[in-house]
């Protein structure tokens, strides 16, 4: 899971100048939560296949593994049986990146060729199967900047909408051991560099000092960021800190795009294959089912 995380980080950064996200459509997304999630009539990793009429979506609802015993990597291989899909979507990577972005061919074929096709995740899991049926093949991520313009058009402050950006590869540095937490002296190094990646394309530019980030902190929290031991509990999404507030909104704006974009992909190619973390389709649940029916459900608990 580390190396997946790890990849769909890296991969996040992959956006592409000049993107825009799919058109909008009135129907949204919604929120997630936990309790969402709760209210799917099956856990993840399931798979769901919407049909109407000459349209199919197959929607692979994953937990994230790198284990190819996991069932999601079964769910994804009947996936391709059930749906013979005519375009596929996976996570982690910018749709502005265009059909086969370079990152995820590059990846798929090193995997093809490796003693385990599974190591970076189901991502370029289903890339190689995408690959081996001729099958085109898109990123469902908005690009960062697309987020950060979203939030800010709604009245956020720039420093809120930035730092929200950054608790899921603190949390990741965290899971890796490259860091312990806010008081480990690699901490500031860490920060600043994830914060610098992120935002080398953001405009208007934010403060991507840690010395900033740990004011902002204080600010928001009235906590010291050293002596907070819930610091990252802002990455969970039933957290009540002022910090979720953001990343929720993150979130939507990435649900959003990738119904939009689930939409215009059935428009123009009929059949389609969407392989995400099992929290996405919570959110579009209820629109699916009001434009697609009710889906047919293979594995899950």
């Amino acid at each position: 899971m580390i190396k997946l995380n790890r990849r769909l980080a890296l991969f996040g950064g992959l956006s592409a100048a000049g993107c825009t996200t799919a058109p909008s459509h009135p129907e949204g997304v919604s929120e997630f939560s936990l309790a969402l999630q709760a209210r799917l009539p099956r856990q993840p990793p399931f798979l769901a296949v919407f049909e109407r009429g000459d349209r199919t979506l197959g929607f692979v609802a994953t937990e994230h593994s790198i284990n190819g015993e996991h069932p999601t990597f079964a769910l994804v291989r009947t996936a391709f049986q059930a749906v013979q899909p005519g375009a596929v979507i996976v996570e982690g990577v910018k749709t502005a990146l265009g059909e086969w972005p370079r990152p995820i061919t590059e990846g798929a074929r090193r995997l093809k060729a490796s003693a385990d096709p599974y190591a970076s995740g189901e991502a370029l899991y289903t890339a190689q199967l995408a690959m081996d049926h001729n099958i085109p093949l898109w990123g469902g991520e908005p690009s960062d900047q697309d987020i950060y313009a979203a939030l800010l058009a709604t009245g956020r402050d720039p420093q809120d909408a930035f730092y929200a950006f950054l608790f899921g590869p603190l949390a990741q540095s965290m899971m890796e051991g490259h860091i312990t937490g806010p008081a480990d002296p690699r901490f500031d190094p860490c920060f600043e560099r994830w914060a610098r990646w992120i935002a080398r394309d953001l405009a208007p530019t934010p403060d991507v000092s840690a010395l900033a980030f740990r004011a902002w902190y204080r600010d928001r929290t009235g906590l010291d960021l050293n002596a907070d031991p819930n610091w990252l509990a802002n990455n969970d999404p039933d957290h009540a800190g002022p910090v979720q507030k953001e990343l929720k909104q993150h979130s939507r704006i990435r649900d959003q795009h990738l119904f939009d974009l689930i939409r215009s992909r059935m428009d123009t190619h009929g059949r389609v294959l969407v392989v995400y973390g099992g929290s996405h389709i919570a959110t579009m649940w209820s629109p699916l089912v009001r434009q697609l029916g009710r889906p047919r459900l293979i594995g899950g608990a």
